[in-house]
């Protein structure tokens, strides 16, 4: 994406499994268990929610498919690691820090498409370089936190 498509923000359409607190050091083992649970919802028949995954230099925001309300967001400096689940091409999370409560949690999400899924992991990869870059130039990224 473009450095201009970065600042603004990208969306992907999504659905959210949910988050769970991440524990101890190998926070990239946990975050596959933490993928395993969240995906169980959907074999419990658990209606899982739609949202729109809005991907920017800023950070990560997740915004309701009904209302197009925010309704939780995270700093692109609080995110430490995203990821595919290997069992379930569909399926991403990332691990965002809480500094108010000082937890990991790990959020789950479903892709419409693997194309979809993959292309969201690699635009948050891409937001920390362009976050990265905007800090080096001195045009830090301006966030507000919604959650």
């Amino acid at each position: 994406h473009s450095k201009e498509e970065m600042l603004r923000g990208v969306d992907y359409p999504v659905r959210y499994f949910g988050s769970a607190i991440v524990t101890g050091p190998e926070s990239t083992k946990q975050s596959g268990l933490i993928c395993e649970q969240q995906q169980s919802k959907i074999k419990s028949n658990q209606k899982v929610p739609e949202f729109r995954l809005r991907i920017s230099a800023s950070g990560v925001e997740l915004i309701d498919k009904q209302t197009h309300t925010s309704t939780c967001s995270y700093h692109i400096e609080d995110i430490s690691f995203v990821s595919r689940d290997k069992s379930n091409l569909l399926v991403f999370s990332f691990i965002s820090s809480d500094r108010k409560l000082s937890i990991k949690m790990c959020h789950v999400f479903k892709a419409h498409t693997r194309n979809q899924a993959y292309e969201a992991c690699s635009t948050i990869a891409q937001s920390f370089e362009v976050a990265f870059q905007l800090k080096h130039e001195g045009n830090g990224v301006h966030y507000e936190e919604k959650s």
